[in-house]
């Protein structure tokens, strides 16, 4: 194991801040520091992963080890300022047996006033794509790519972008956007405040949405979908939507689809509407069921 810490401080760096045509830009002074580690990795080990105004980036790679790049970012006029508010973010990289973990949050020293700095951690972690993942993050972004095991993410203000994940993948969120593109296996995702964006997925997909919209592609997808949804919208894009099976309730809501998706509607009224379709060859299985919103059902 080796632990690298480099500190940079870079002065001068022009942030355009034009409020008016007469103001002033304002200069920030930017002071950071990276920390590198490598750790080893074997079956069985897990990463865990919990930040604070953090912008998360985690890939898999082909070597048999887990690396961690933290940068710590401090961004204020004065510079004075932004040193010393950069030793408020605190930061963690510890392994207990099977267990890795990272983590920075935002703690002053005693003594020290609250933070007046912009401060973010960026970090870039590599690991195995067979190494189960839990990533916890307030205020940021969150990125994972090309897991294969588990990944377990819980998030607030936080926008999530997912890709090429095959496994089982757990979401819980508030007040931050979800995008995934080639996701397949257990898929569940719970949303409140945020929008919901998939493409080409396939397996069995659970949705829980609440105050937000919810956008499906598929085409021809091999899968069974579960949406939950409450004051949300839920789109479904696909070229051949007839090919799917279908169990829709909408309360105090409507039902847009093509017309060659014959429903079969078991209720219809101001209240509720129930819908069924059932193709000859069914392909997948969709069970909508939204409360205050709409389903549209819609050729892309």
């Amino acid at each position: 194991m080796h632990l690298l810490i480099r500190s940079t401080f870079i002065n001068l760096f022009v942030l355009a801040a034009c409020i008016s045509a007469t103001a002033q830009p304002t200069t920030f002074q930017v002071v950071s520091k990276t920390i590198e580690k490598q750790l080893p990795y074997q079956a069985g080990v897990e990463v865990n992963i919990e930040g604070e105004k953090a912008e998360i980036i985690v890939e898999s790679w082909e070597e048999n080890e887990v690396k961690v790049i933290i940068e710590l970012i401090a961004k204020h006029p004065d510079r004075t300022v932004a040193e010393r508010d950069l030793e408020a973010i605190k930061f963690g990289i510890d392994q207990h047996g099977e267990m890795i973990y990272f983590r920075n949050y935002i703690s002053p020293d005693n003594g020290q006033p609250q933070p007046e700095a912009q401060l973010k951690a960026l970090y870039t972690v590599y690991m195995p794509n067979d190494c189960p993942l839990y990533l916890k993050n307030h205020f940021g972004e969150a990125t994972v790519s090309n897991l294969t095991s588990l990944l377990r993410l819980q998030a607030e203000f936080t926008n999530i972008l997912l890709n090429d994940l095959h496994g089982t993948t757990s979401v819980r969120t508030r007040f931050g956007d979800v995008t995934g593109s080639n996701l397949s296996g257990d898929v569940d995702i719970n949303a409140r405040r945020s929008d919901i964006t998939l493409s080409d997925i396939s397996g069995n997909f659970d949705i829980t949405s609440e105050y937000g919209i919810v956008k499906l592609f598929t085409d021809r997808s091999s899968l069974n979908l579960n949406i939950d949804a409450k004051r949300s919208d839920v789109y479904f894009f696909d070229p051949q939507p007839s090919i799917y099976g279908y169990t829709l309730t909408a309360h105090y809501g409507t039902i847009t689809a093509p017309t060659d998706l014959k429903f079969n509607y078991l209720e219809n009224n101001s209240s509720i509407t129930k819908a069924v379709f059932q193709p000859t060859n069914e392909l997948a299985s969709i069970s909508i069921k939204i409360s205050f919103g709409d389903i549209i059902i819609r050729n892309p």
